[in-house]
């Protein structure tokens, strides 16, 4: 963790020199020790060991999901039994069937050095307490460290009423809080209907979906402005790219995971899909991975950086005649009318496409309606199309805990 800090302060030009020597020592570990990845390279005869230029890795394929998951299976085969005390994850699945994730023990701690460098870059301490809304399965018992009030911590299931959640909170008062946007936003609406004030964390994290602007609106009310920073992540490489308070860029984590950001034709750019190499995983090495979201980046004081993070490359309306748009046009027009707290977007048919919206209470429902359907008529298709405006109360989180903002039930 100490040096993870120590490289996140680095120029450019020496986190160049160690991505590039990490980048080749993994390389050539992946090829001595995979067949899987000997003959990736070999196919397009990529050479590990004369590689002197970052650049040189774009020889080697794209990763998709299916790749890694047969690489996996493999892996499996040859003797499952070694596998079994590693820690075990499974992916929430957004972009079809859910993927296993295996890693030793090491590789766990390599994992949680990384999310605790971003807290303390945030201003955490050992006196903090901390609040989070966890799946069930990964409530954690307190550790010998925290029996003695050092690191405190409380978890509260994110299947739990959002009233148990405020309850806890209210009961610990605590520090630090961090979950899902969607339960963040769950909690916040909570209060707001009930007219609670909550003590106000000196951090509050969210992580594992896209912000979008109405929710981080409804957060800061609640948690405040000060305190919100938001972290990048996945369960295959744990956290990625991370805020700092008071900063409006999101920072990649550049000595621990390599990042491309690439364009329908594989070429760089700054607005594109995200591929990742990790340097130090090597269980189950993870080379040019397509994590499958669209980012929008920019270069800082010579690197990349996150300037939104726009939600899954699949994420996009089909219609009839083939033609897809992307999700962002629908964020952008929801996010103008400032009423709207949650929304989701479901594509019904070719031609329908039904939009849930909770508001404020005091909204003037018509208005917003109007202005909703206007925006789409003329940004996203006029002639043939059905828009319907549902408004609710509260639009509640998946089973796996989020709310996904676009749903397509077009094939």
């Amino acid at each position: 963790m100490r040096r993870f800090i120590k490289e996140s302060r680095l120029p450019a030009e020496e986190v160049r020199k160690i991505q590039l020597a990490r980048m080749k020592k993994l390389l050539c570990d992946v090829y001595r020790s995979f067949p899987f990845y000997q003959e990736r390279f070999d196919s397009v005869q990529f050479d590990p060991f004369t590689m002197a230029d970052l650049r040189d890795i774009k020889k080697v394929p794209i990763l998709e999901k299916n790749d890694y998951r047969t690489f996996i299976n493999k892996q499996l085969e040859q003797g499952e039994k070694r596998y079994r005390q590693w820690y075990n994850d499974i992916t929430g699945g957004s972009t079809g069937i859910p993927l296993r994730v295996l890693r030793n023990w090491d590789e766990r701690a390599y994992m949680l050095a990384k999310w605790m460098r971003v807290l303390v870059l945030n201003g955490y301490n050992w006196r903090d307490v901390t609040f989070s809304m966890p799946a069930p399965d990964h409530i954690q018992r307190d550790s010998f460290v925290q029996r003695f009030g050092i690191m405190r911590r409380h978890m509260v299931g994110f299947t739990e009423p959002v009233e148990k959640m405020v309850e806890m909170y209210m009961k610990v008062k605590p520090t630090v809080i961090y979950g899902n946007k969607t339960h963040l936003v769950q909690i916040a609406l909570y209060c707001d209907l009930h007219k609670i004030e909550l003590p106000k964390p000196r951090i509050c994290v969210s992580f594992a979906e896209t912000m979008d602007e109405r929710s981080k609106a409804v957060i800061e009310n609640c948690f405040g402005s000060e305190s919100l920073m938001q972290i990048y992540g996945a369960i295959e490489f744990s956290i990625i790219a991370f805020d700092i308070k008071g900063e409006d860029y999101c920072n990649w984590s550049h000595t621990t995971n390599y990042l491309e950001v690439l364009d329908e034709n594989g070429q760089d750019t700054d607005f594109g899909s995200s591929i990742v190499t990790d340097l130090f995983i090597r269980s189950f090495p993870m080379i040019r991975y397509n994590l499958g979201d669209i980012l929008d980046t920019e270069i800082k004081d010579g690197l990349p950086v996150i300037k939104k993070i726009h939600g899954r490359q699949d994420d996009s309306i089909v219609f009839a005649n083939g033609e897809r748009l992307p999700w962002h046009i629908f964020s952008l027009i929801l996010e103008r009318q400032k009423e709207i707290k949650q929304f989701r977007v479901i594509q019904e048919e070719f031609n329908r496409i039904r939009i849930l919206v909770a508001s404020d209470a005091e909204a003037d429902v018509e208005t917003v309606e109007n202005a909703i359907l206007s925006d789409l008529h003329e940004e996203v298709r006029a002639v043939g199309m059905e828009y319907i405006i549902d408004f609710v109360d509260i639009i509640p989180p998946d089973p796996n805990g989020k709310i996904r903002l676009l749903i397509s039930k077009v094939a």
